[in-house]
């Protein structure tokens, strides 16, 4: 059995403290041991107070480095300066007395009875991202956590409260305790805690996540700035479709910033709620991008595409803001079959350009632009009974199903988002979905799920909403303000650098797209037989012809008749639809000739030329032309661009498709061999003459 030898302890000779007591006796006798060399050398006093300053110095860099508290650091920066004092009146005092040592003892006594307020205390940890909490904020914060646990039952830390630079409220940074809670806790009591702060009408709280999923952050506002306007910013034309497009401001002043290339969009809000006009923002966001098409779908009068359209109908664009706009059903179809079937080609042919790109989305640019269906006012599109109304909504699900990836895209807008308004798939694969301002908290709920954080008392009239972005919760925003005038502005911006549909997706829309022009002109041209004057110019006081059948030629595909003459354009073939791009032909027009219109009572009729005509064709021999761009010749008859258009309308006279330059200025503008062929056929022995989109007379 071994045995256990117990080391004899080696006495220890250093002069470390073992405890209170020594530690101050020690600096006592070595405090005095100081100033007897300092006496016996002759020192000058002015070292003893420096002494003191450099070690009050070290003493705080020091406390600094290892954090000790501010008790620890008074109580050493008090020794340093007892001592130092003290030393420094022996040097400048001699010979010592009673009164010298007596004074040593008593510091040394102080020092020993307070020498527990000196040990390594460190500070409370410091909050996340700050250096300094000033005792507003730390108000705030204790004041937030105080009411979490009143009103949710939660015991949350308080990390941060940062003021918005906006100065109308601000952010609260909070770490949840465990124990199984979540953001939601906290989300479906927003309401009960705008309430519970007493914020002023209008202002709320909004619930985020935070760094970690045990962070949260509360945006509080203070004051209600979804009360002021947001202004559109101006336009600039150089952005792409892969950046967002800002439609307007949160309540902290940060941009609300949509997705639209991979996403679609869904746009919701009562009569006068601002949905049109953020319908505006969003095109004006889409159409400047250099890679993207904006198409429109109004079924309900076209209100939406008409300030779009009216630049280029006036004659001051070559072309449209709005690549394609229809205001029919059997239009939308068209779009929609023409948009669906590049989406399906795309899917294949742009095989290389993303392995080339080494992407699984197919890349965009000017030569390949996205195309962005905008369909206002979805009731339209899912009415029950019409067969063309259900083929569309058959063509838009679908695109919604397969578009994200061959860049064709869909925003629907819609006064609610039932079904019986607008196409389920539409709203299930939106993931951007915006409510503008309603009146039912039930409209809200149907849009967002029944979220709890989403309130209608948070929006205070039109003009704001409430966007969600994929998962984030729903967020109160201000929408920007669009003008009438700005959207003019815009169209003619954008007109001037939108890029054109690429040729090979030009094939596959066929014949629909390639006639788009002229049947938008015919139905978006305003006809206003308000005025009586504007009325009398429009219409002609007799028939402008009789009925007369037109005989197709070979080339033309088949044989044609029309009852009324001016429905050329708007009586077209059915455009089948092609297997491939090669397999589709060019688009052909039927092939006229003015000795083939056969007119149905062969007896000539004199009929004087209507004053429109004349007064025209005196204006095209004073100015020697045989071309006139539409403003000159408005000008030369006392009418606007648009009065001009419309008396000429009854005559089947519309602007020449191309554009052409006369005197620097490049326009579109009228043919004088228009307006004599017009003009001859109410003159006995006159022939006619028919051209693309012009009616035989």
């Amino acid at each position: 059995m071994g045995t256990t030898t117990t080391p004899t302890p080696r006495p220890d000779w250093s002069l470390t403290p073992r405890g209170t007591v020594s530690a101050t006796a020690q600096g006592a006798l070595a405090l005095a041991a100081l100033a007897s060399i300092g006496d016996l050398t002759g020192l000058n006093p002015i070292w003893g107070g420096a002494a003191t300053a450099a070690g009050a110095l070290g003493t705080v860099v020091v406390s600094a480095h290892h954090d000790h508290g501010p008790a620890s650091l008074l109580y050493r920066l008090g020794c340093w300066l007892g001592a130092g004092a003290w030393w420094t009146y022996t040097l400048a005092t001699t010979p010592w007395n009673l009164n010298t040592f007596a004074a040593l003892g008593i510091g040394a006594l102080t020092a020993g009875l307070l020498a527990p307020l000196g040990r390594h205390t460190p500070r409370a940890p410091r909050r996340p991202g700050t250096a300094l909490v000033l005792r507003h904020t730390s108000r705030i914060g204790a004041e937030w956590e105080a009411r979490i646990q009143r009103v949710c039952r939660l015991r949350v830390t308080v990390t941060d409260v940062t003021m918005w630079a906006t100065r109308t409220g601000y952010d609260v940074h909070l770490d949840l305790p465990g124990a199984g809670s979540t953001l939601a806790q906290i989300s479906g009591a927003a309401d009960a805690l705008a309430t519970d702060a007493r914020l002023p009408e209008g202002c709320g709280v909004e619930v985020g996540p935070g760094m970690h999923r045990a962070a949260v952050v509360l945006r509080v506002s203070t004051v209600n700035r979804l009360e002021e306007e947001v202004p559109f910013p101006p336009l600039t034309t150089s952005a792409s479709i892969t950046d967002p497009v800002e439609i307007g401001e949160y309540r902290n002043g940060d941009v609300v910033q949509v997705p639209m290339r991979q996403a679609s969009a869904l746009v919701i809000g009562q009569t006068g709620s601002g949905k049109t006009i953020l319908l505006n923002v969003l095109t004006s966001g889409v159409a400047r991008c250099r890679d993207a098409l904006v198409w429109h779908i109004d079924l309900n009068g076209g209100s939406l595409s008409q300030m779009w359209l009216a630049p280029w109908l006036d004659g001051r664009t070559d072309r449209p803001a709005v690549d394609w706009a229809a205001s029919t059903p059997a239009e939308a179809l068209d779009m929609a079959l023409a948009a669906l079937r590049i989406a399906k080609d795309r899917k294949t042919s742009a095989r290389k350009l993303k392995i080339a790109a080494d992407t699984t989305l197919m890349p965009v640019s000017p030569d390949l632009p996205e195309i962005v269906i905008f369909l206002d006012e979805g009731a339209e599109a899912v009415s029950p009974g019409d067969r063309s109304v259900r083929e569309l909504r058959e063509a838009l699900e679908e695109i919604q199903r397969i578009g994200r990836d061959s860049a064709v895209r869909i925003v629907a807008s819609s006064l609610r988002s039932t079904s019986d308004v607008l196409p389920p798939m539409i709203k299930k694969m939106s993931h951007v979905r915006i409510a503008m301002y309603v009146q039912d908290q039930s409209e809200l709920g149907l849009m967002y799920e029944h979220n709890r954080a989403v309130n209608v008392a948070d929006l205070p009239g039109p003009g704001c909403g409430f966007v969600q972005i994929g998962q984030a919760t729903p967020r109160p925003f201000k929408g920007q303000y669009m003008l009438p005038s700005t959207v003019i502005s815009a169209a003619v911006q954008i007109a001037a650098v939108r890029p054109e549909l690429d040729e090979r997706a030009q094939r596959f829309a066929g014949r629909a797209y390639a006639d788009r022009y002229e049947r938008m002109h015919a139905a978006f041209t305003d006809h206003d037989t308000d005025d009586a004057e504007g009325y009398e110019r429009a219409i002609p006081a007799a028939p402008v012809a009789p009925a007369r059948h037109l005989t197709v030629l070979p080339g033309g595909g088949g044989a044609e008749a029309w009852a009324d003459p001016f429905d050329l354009a708007r009586h077209r073939p059915a455009a089948p639809a092609p297997t491939s791009a090669a397999a589709w032909p060019e688009p052909r027009r039927p092939i006229l000739r003015a000795e083939q219109i056969h007119p149905v009572n062969p007896a000539p009729q004199t009929r004087p030329v209507p004053p429109i005509m004349a007064r025209a064709l005196a204006a095209f021999a004073a100015a020697d032309a045989e071309r006139l761009h539409s403003a000159e010749l408005a000008d030369a008859l006392g009418l606007s661009q648009t009065e001009l258009a419309d008396a000429l309308r009854p005559y089947g006279i519309a602007p020449l498709e191309q554009p052409f330059k006369r005197s620097g200025t490049r326009a579109r503008g009228y043919a004088l061999e228009d307006f004599r062929v017009i003009a001859g056929g109410h003159t006995p022995g006159s022939q006619a003459r028919v051209t693309p989109g012009h009616s035989a007379l």
